[in-house]
């Protein structure tokens, strides 16, 4: 795929291929990072779908086909952890990434991280979301 650069205010920043933009789910229950993350990934030339909670994107991703999954770890009827299983077990090589507030090293040690690419801890800076995502999308590392 012949990838494209363009300069912004903001930096430099890679995007696909003329033609081919890049599905990206993104999945909270707040509102104000959930436009935020749409905000950063729609500058960023990739078409952004919305889901509340982790119920809602279930749906969503079984019926759709994206390119990403950026999921808050806490939320109501099916948490980050459990849209990220189901998004692995459908579809391996779609990158996810957890977006969470929790800071709990007890917590992480207990994680089984083949389920998830990458977790940004809130609060976060914009610029290293976007490296992140960026990573992801274009290397799949």
């Amino acid at each position: 795929m012949v990838e494209h650069e363009t300069v912004t205010e903001k930096g430099r920043r890679t995007l696909p291929a003329p033609g081919k933009r890049r599905e990206v789910l993104v999945v909270g229950d707040n509102v104000t990072v959930r436009d935020a993350l749409s905000r950063l990934l729609s500058s960023s030339g990739c078409d952004v779908a919305l889901a509340v909670n982790g119920l809602e994107a279930g749906a969503l991703f079984v019926t759709g086909a994206y390119d990403l999954v950026m999921t808050d770890l806490e939320m109501p009827l099916m948490n980050g952890w459990e849209l990220s299983r189901l998004v692995k077990e459908r579809s391996p090589k779609t990158p996810v990434i957890i977006v969470t507030g929790l800071n709990d090293n007890g917590h992480w040690e207990k994680i089984n991280m083949r389920y998830v690419d990458a977790i940004i801890m809130k609060p976060f800076k914009l610029k290293d979301v976007d490296s992140t995502i960026q990573r992801l999308l274009n290397n799949g590392t």
